[in-house]
């Protein structure tokens, strides 16, 4: 069983996710079919990325999108574009929601590594709070592996 299936039947049987509750570790894969990241990238332009949710045996177990701001270009050759990112993961009992700056490189059409903060949720992660990490994967079923520490 994987860990996200074992969080949501730890939940329905009634143990929700509380500041007083001990880490769960979540560990998912983002499976991207969604990026509207502009060729020609600009200041406060919005856009918006995402795709489905996986748990570590490969099977949907939701949605994820992103939607984000540039705030910063970067002189770097060929430059980096970072964004400041709200994302909202939905699943059959609730959403969890999401927030980090991402480097992306629009040339690569990803981003990179980098923290994310758990800041709330719907339903069953009305309360969730934590922290995680995005990391880039070379798979193109798994553009990116999701760890989460949800209190």
């Amino acid at each position: 069983m994987s860990r996200l299936v074992l969080i949501i039947a730890l939940l329905a049987a009634g143990l929700p996710l509380t500041a007083s509750a001990s880490p769960a570790a979540l560990e998912l894969f983002a499976k991207r079919s969604v990026l509207s990241l502009p060729a020609v990238p600009a200041l406060g332009v919005g856009f918006v990325g995402g795709g489905e949710l996986l748990d570590t045996s490969g099977a949907k177990v939701g949605d994820g999108f992103s939607h984000c701001g540039i705030v910063q270009i970067t002189v770097d050759l060929p430059p980096a574009v970072v964004a400041h990112c709200t994302s909202t993961y939905r699943f059959s009992d609730g959403e969890l929601h999401l927030s980090s700056l991402r480097t992306y490189r629009p040339l690569a059409l990803a981003f990179d590594d980098c923290p994310v903060a758990v800041i709330g949720g719907t339903g069953a992660y009305a309360n969730a709070r934590g922290d995680g990490k995005f990391t880039k994967l070379t798979d193109p079923d798994r553009a990116y592996k999701v760890t989460l520490n949800v209190t």
